[in-house]
């Protein structure tokens, strides 16, 4: 019942206006969202699900904590000073889930006694003394097990809000003084988080590799001899990660047999360097099956040295799904599972709703590993299906060859720009800029909700620089109201942020946007500066203008697609204008070419890593816009 409760909630944010074949539909979300009561009809959902998957990977990452941190304790007999665990899924439609359960240490923050001094002698005016930073999520185990994280957002507030008294040189190199150190101890902070989250299981999150040829040929020769030498039957796509990844970490040869081994499941620590664990992954008393773990061992190690001089390798995009509610399920549906990992998960299952917490407030797309992944956020998996559909829907009603993902033109904008009125640099750095582009919008005035409205129909981007969301111009119910939506740049103060309330239905201003149709929103999850903030929402606008005017010309891969589709023998007249099934198109998508389009292309969300490094503060600034919605292309339109 709480399950069914949580899920009508979502609908009730996401999707209470849906009807009609223009509107996300609620038994999508229902369908997608939930899984079954009981292991009955567990096969079905799973095989529903895989096939509704997009064709790009999601990752699923959860954190556990309070009495089911206790119960995992227990059950596997971990020490006290275990206080969360982590659940990350790795989703590919076209190959095996895999899932991995981690305790998590603790990230604890080192503080000097310079950083303890380091407001002594300036006297600082508050802008606003009665306003005080406010904590969205509350209190959850996040603040457990990264206590400086809350810390580090409260003196971001707090110093943005704030300016010297005496408006000297010194005080205002002082002032910056402690804005970088904040800015170093977010990135030492993302830093040790991945270590001791993640370690060299990291390289799960990465997405699929794309236009490597000499990663092709060692990734093949790799398949045949694990496949020949060492009687493995072989998750290639997880394999191909492995080595992609190779400067990224070590040890990822030993997760690769302990995924093998456990057939795509693992519990237990992160890393794998004391004999106590090395026994686990080599449990199997016969030594004939050690023998071959070792050999594979050596050929995975062997194929990785031959790579780690290969130059960064290019990616699909990933998208983040920092939620729960499907994980366990597919722990379950793990072929070969153990029956006691099928207990342990089954009593996961039923504490879950009241100790899965979420972790959309940590910037994990600043994660080392993922600093230069394009990677997207959605609330659930049933939400990405839902915001494709509506796509591909949009994509028919105009007359477009299907596309495997939205495609927008970022001229066809309307730009809200400093509506308040006191961001005069703001203004004053991109009004012209938006004149000379011939971008329609408003600068230093409110407009009326139906202007907004109206814009967000009729444009493929909307542009908000001001305070906030922009929901004080354009409430979310008035948002959610609209059949489609532009896609959207937001770049106030918290814009992305979600509010948690308990066992209630989250909220934030872009679930509304994700809600009206809208493909991808870039918002900030928390306070900002508006200089430092303006040179990220500038570098975007620029490179999204680059790459509209770069030439459409198609990759090798998509010729050669078109080539083959060019040969083919059509059954008849209509085949040109023959609908394709979403599901279909899905697993075509790396083979989809549109007349104007090529899939292979950078999307907007590519652009994020370049433009955070524009800022002066890339993490304490750069880490707060965070992109969501599904990976969206760009394109020209002909009439444009």
């Amino acid at each position: 019942m709480a399950g069914k409760l949580k899920a009508q909630n979502l609908l009730n944010v996401e999707g209470s206006h849906s009807t009609g074949p223009n509107c996300i539909r609620a038994e999508t979300y229902n369908l997608l969202r939930l899984a079954p009561e009981s292991l009955q009809g567990l096969e079905e959902f799973v095989m529903k699900f895989f096939e509704d998957l997009p064709c790009t990977t999601v990752i699923c990452i959860s954190l556990l904590g309070g009495a089911l941190a206790s119960l995992l304790r227990e059950l596997l007999n971990y020490p006290s000073s275990v206080n969360a665990w982590v659940l990350l899924s790795r989703l590919n439609m076209k190959s095996q889930p895999v899932v991995i359960l981690l305790p998590v240490d603790s990230v604890l923050e080192e503080v000097s006694d310079d950083d303890a001094s380091s407001e002594s002698g300036i006297h600082y005016e508050h802008k606003d003394l009665d306003k005080q930073w406010h904590c969205p999520w509350g209190s959850t185990v996040v603040d457990d097990v990264t206590p400086a994280f809350k810390t580090i957002l409260e003196e971001n507030y707090l110093s943005s809000s704030t300016f010297p008294l005496d408006d000297t040189k010194e005080n205002r190199l002082q002032w910056w003084t402690q804005r970088k150190k904040l800015d170093h101890r977010l990135g030492k902070l993302l830093r040790d988080l991945e270590d001791l989250w993640l370690g060299p299981w990291r390289y799960l999150l990465l997405g699929e590799c794309l236009d490597c040829e000499r990663l092709d040929l060692i990734h093949k020769k790799l398949v045949h001899d694990l496949k020949s030498k060492c009687k493995m039957d072989v998750n290639e796509s997880l394999l191909k990660i492995i080595l992609g990844s190779a400067r990224y970490s070590h040890g990822r040869e030993q997760c690769f047999l302990q995924l093998y081994l456990n057939k795509g499941c693992y519990i237990g620590r992160v890393g794998f360097y004391d004999e106590k664990t090395r026994c686990k992954v080599f449990s199997n008393p016969c030594d004939r099956v050690e023998k071959k773990s070792a050999l594979a061992n050596q050929l995975i190690s062997g194929a990785a040295e031959e790579l780690e001089e290969e130059e960064s390798v290019n990616r699909e995009p990933i998208i983040l799904v920092l939620d729960c509610e499907v994980q366990v399920c597919l722990f379950l549906s793990i072929p070969h599972c153990t029956f006691q990992d099928c207990q342990l998960m089954s009593s996961i299952h039923n504490l879950s709703l009241m100790w899965m917490k979420p972790v959309n407030m940590l910037p994990w797309e600043n994660i080392p590993v993922l600093r230069t992944q394009e990677v997207y956020r959605m609330p659930s998996i049933g939400s990405i299906s839902a915001i494709l559909d509506r796509s591909h829907h949009h994509q028919e009603q105009a007359g477009m060859n299907a596309a495997a993902f939205p495609l927008i033109d970022p001229l066809d904008a309307f730009y809200l720009l400093n509506p308040s009125g006191d961001l005069s640099s703001s203004q004053a750095a991109f009004e012209k800029w938006f004149r000379d582009q011939n971008i329609e919008g408003k600068a230093g005035i409110a407009p009326t909700v139906e202007e907004l409205a109206g814009a967000l129909k009729s444009h493929d981007l909307f542009i908000y620089i001001g305070h906030g969301s922009g929901a004080q111009y354009i409430p979310r119910h008035e948002i959610q109201k609209l059949e489609n939506c532009a896609a959207t740049l937001l770049m106030g103060c918290s814009s992305g942020s979600l509010s948690l309330n308990g066992q209630y239905t989250p909220q934030g201003t872009h679930l509304s946007y994700l809600s009206a149709g809208s493909p991808v929103i870039v918002a900030n999850l928390w306070e900002v500066t508006d200089k430092d903030i303006d040179r990220f929402g500038k570098a975007m606008l620029d490179a999204w203008l680059r790459e509209r005017s770069s030439p459409s010309v198609a990759c090798a891969q998509c010729r050669l697609v078109a080539e083959l589709k060019s040969m083919s023998i059509t059954g008849g007249k209509g085949d040109a204008k023959k609908k394709i099934p979403r599901k279909k198109l899905s697993k075509a998508c790396s083979s989809v070419v549109c007349e104007d389009y090529c899939n292979h292309r950078p999307k907007i969300g590519s652009f994020m890593s370049q433009a955070r490094e524009a800022c002066t503060l890339p993490f304490l600034i750069g880490a707060s816009p965070v992109c969501y919605g599904v990976p969206t292309g760009i394109r020209k339109k002909k009439d444009s």
